[in-house]
């Protein structure tokens, strides 16, 4: 799966068209579902009207709603509860969901109450959470205790998470514990066959963007001789963008390929870099 950008205008409005021509490109290089608006995407870069506006008119333009993951997660639960009504109430069931991340000083079981009470206020059969572990970020720990016993407490609900922490230690205990019982997704190609080989079910991964054909080959042949190489050479690629700000590097590249300018647009506090840089 890829986590998609959001492409803007100029006046930094979401590019719904160019939106659309592009994730119908990375549905018919083979990804197996898209998510919208999370990381990559800059959530929480948007208003919530602003979201919730987006996500109806990519429906609109004509993406399927079956192979969409939409990110809700927000600091307050009163939005994401919203947002995710919202995800529901356009026909999508999956949504990827934050922990409350300004507090830092927080509890498992504080957590466990946040997350609680999204998905007993949303009361919806349909819903299919997964956890968003991103520690770099939110500056939250989700372990292995924490997700089990929300796995536990809401079967089937809890669907499933996202560990974009890069840990391999974290990654691995979550495989091994929960592996059998949801789905695990790496937030990086670069572990996919490690997490594939331990338990996991996939990745989510904002490089879908630049080479989505490469990273389904490399899924569909995680188990022959030849995904090692596949693997490095996207590697080499993604090593070569981290050297720069991820997401305006990865803007910068499709503009680069495309010859679309407008890539490069992204909101504040992320900066635009320029051909030359």
């Amino acid at each position: 799966m890829t986590a998609v950008l959001t492409p803007m205008h100029d006046d930094l409005r979401p590019n719904i068209e160019l939106l659309a021509r592009h994730c119908s490109a990375l549905l018919s290089a083979g990804c197996s579902g898209l998510l919208l608006l999370g990381t990559t995407g800059e959530a929480n870069s948007f208003t919530l009207r602003e979201r919730r506006a987006l996500l109806e008119a990519a429906l609109a333009a004509g993406l399927p709603n079956d192979k969409l993951i939409v990110g809700t997660g927000c600091c307050a639960l009163g939005d994401t509860i919203e947002l995710t009504k919202h995800a529901l109430s356009q026909g999508i069931a999956r949504v990827l969901v934050l922990p409350p991340f300004y507090y830092k000083d927080v509890t498992d079981d504080g957590l466990f109450d946040a997350f609680a009470t999204v998905i007993e206020e949303v009361a919806d059969d349909r819903l299919r959470v997964l956890l968003y572990l991103i520690p770099q970020l939110t500056g939250i720990e989700m372990g292995v205790d924490l997700v089990t016993r929300l796995a536990k407490a809401f079967p089937g609900t809890v669907a499933g998470l996202k560990d974009s922490s890069g840990d391999w230690e974290s990654t691995g205990a979550l495989c091994r514990a929960l592996g059998d019982t949801i789905d695990i997704m790496v937030g990086t190609e670069a572990l996919l066959l490690q997490a594939m080989s331990a338990g996991a079910s996939g990745c989510i991964t904002a490089m879908g963007n630049l080479a989505a054909r490469e990273i389904v080959e490399l899924y569909e042949k995680r188990d022959t001789p030849e995904a090692t190489a596949r693997s490095g050479a996207i590697n080499e690629l993604r090593l070569a963008l981290q050297t720069l700000p991820v997401i305006p590097a990865l803007k910068a590249h499709l503009a680069q390929t495309t010859g679309d300018g407008s890539w490069r647009n992204v909101r504040p506090p992320l900066a635009r870099i320029n051909a030359t840089e």
